[in-house]
């Protein structure tokens, strides 16, 4: 059996959990799942056999723990200069999806479960219909997302948040945010002026309301589900760095529909992802003014439906639950 910890159930252990119960249904290989609070927040520990495996989706680049206290640490964010751990292995993009959802409910011990720390995903995955939450685990259900590229014309999708710089205390990360939600703001503006077949805007919040009333998506239309149907309907995608100089989880979803991307520069590992094939780089966090330029290589010639179907075939080996915890293990036994 496969015992996976984790301190509480978070949106940071869906990918990790469900990716097991899809694995565990396809080799037929019993797991539970046991509630650990002396973990960090952001970290799981899954025992197979006699080998202890960390899991660490922080978005910052340092360690939430030792690796040196586990047979293998298995880090999202990862720096090149984490070479020097022998036993440190990348964890690519983190995404946000669920399996079967009612199902993985049995894998908990209830007692441990009934919490109100672990309310909230609880009643995504019983909200089967999508009836009760913008983010119900049924929405983001892996078995509903495309199996194939579709060619939508060469539509544009961005659709983001800001970040309000005055909210936290720390003088580089309201610099960080401030850079963030110009590029935000600005590539909406951009692509809204040079581009007809396109789907982009910021959500409706206070800040954004004042500081970019011209680019605000409809307050009535930003559910996770009618988000991924404007996804899947879409060719090339826009991705920003998140709050840590790292990917966000957004990304992630991109490839996972089969999508083209453009995506400000990827400062951390991910495995045999590259420029040109799977991504279009732009200079800088805020070189804003390159989109067009890239969005016109992408559209010559179709471009953006190669890199599209580069883009679903990464995700299937690296993102996808058929693969992610055979990709894990197949690490640890080479």
């Amino acid at each position: 059996m496969i015992k996976l910890e984790v301190p509480i159930w978070s949106s940071h252990h869906n990918m990790i959990i469900y990716s097991l119960l899809y694995y565990s249904h396809e080799n037929q290989v019993s797991f539970k799942i046991f509630l650990n609070r002396n973990i960090s927040q952001s970290g799981a520990i899954l025992y197979r056999e006699d080998k202890t495996i960390f899991f660490d989706f922080s978005d910052g680049t340092d360690f939430i723990d030792n690796p040196n206290y586990y047979d293998y640490y298995f880090k999202r964010s990862y720096l090149p200069s984490i070479d020097t751990f022998l036993n440190v292995f990348p964890l690519n993009f983190q995404v946000n999806y669920s399996y079967k959802s009612l199902k993985v409910l049995s894998k908990f011990n209830f007692k441990e479960l009934i919490g109100k720390e672990n309310r909230v995903e609880i009643f995504r995955a019983l909200d089967f219909f999508n009836l009760f939450t913008n983010l119900s685990h049924n929405a983001m259900d892996i078995r509903f997302f495309p199996k194939e590229v579709n060619d939508n014309k060469g539509k544009i999708i961005f659709q983001t948040r800001l970040w309000n710089p005055d909210n936290n205390a720390d003088l580089e990360e309201k610099k960080r945010r401030e850079l963030q939600n110009e590029f935000r703001i600005e590539a909406c503006r951009i692509i809204k002026k040079n581009f007809k077949n396109i789907v982009v805007g910021v959500f409706p919040d206070t800040l954004s309301c004042k500081a970019a009333p011209d680019v605000l998506l409809d307050i009535k239309k930003i559910s996770k589900k009618e988000y991924f149907n404007e996804l899947k309907n879409s060719d090339i995608t826009i991705a920003d760095d998140g709050l840590k100089d790292t990917p966000g989880w957004k990304i992630g979803e991109y490839l996972l529909f089969g999508k083209a991307v453009i995506t400000t520069p990827i400062g951390v590992k991910i495995e045999n992802f590259k420029e040109g094939i799977n991504y279009e780089k732009l200079t800088s966090r805020i070189s804003y003014s390159e989109l067009p330029e890239k969005i016109e290589f992408l559209l010559s010639k179709n471009r953006y439906l190669e890199m599209a179907q580069n883009n679903l075939i990464w995700s299937e080996n690296y993102l996808h639950p058929k693969n992610y915890i055979k990709r894990i293990f197949l690490s640890i036994e080479k």
